[in-house]
């Protein structure tokens, strides 16, 4: 197919063709990658929306924990503090008992040794 001035028609119409194939190529490939981004992006947004969701329920679970073992702490304490004071009171009784018993002892040894003296 030849034109008057010698072109050829069929080469120019072949190349328009490739062109506007290869436009259209281009075009679709813009729009899977503007399609791939945003599907990225929602992701993105959806796993950090997912992981502040579970960091949440970890502090509560922490903090939960916390709070029970603290108020076992202070059950805890409360038990050792009467603990100490039965204790105590025990070690004193026994050595007011002690003393009692061996008082009327150690007065006659400390006249003997003041008269010997």
């Amino acid at each position: 197919y030849l034109l008057r001035d010698g072109r050829r028609i069929g080469a120019t119409m072949a190349a328009n063709n490739n062109i506007s194939e290869l436009l259209k190529a281009e075009e679709q490939a813009q729009n899977t990658i503007q399609q791939a981004r945003k599907e990225k992006t929602d992701l993105l947004r959806l796993a950090k929306t997912e992981a502040e969701r579970e960091v949440t329920q970890y502090r509560a679970s922490l903090e939960e924990q916390y709070q029970q073992v603290m108020n076992q702490g202070s059950a805890d304490a409360g038990a050792a503090l009467e603990r100490l004071t039965s204790d105590t009171s025990k070690s004193i009784s026994e050595m007011s008992s002690r003393i009692g018993q061996k008082k009327s002892e150690i007065c006659n040894m400390l006249l003997d040794n003041v008269k010997s003296v």
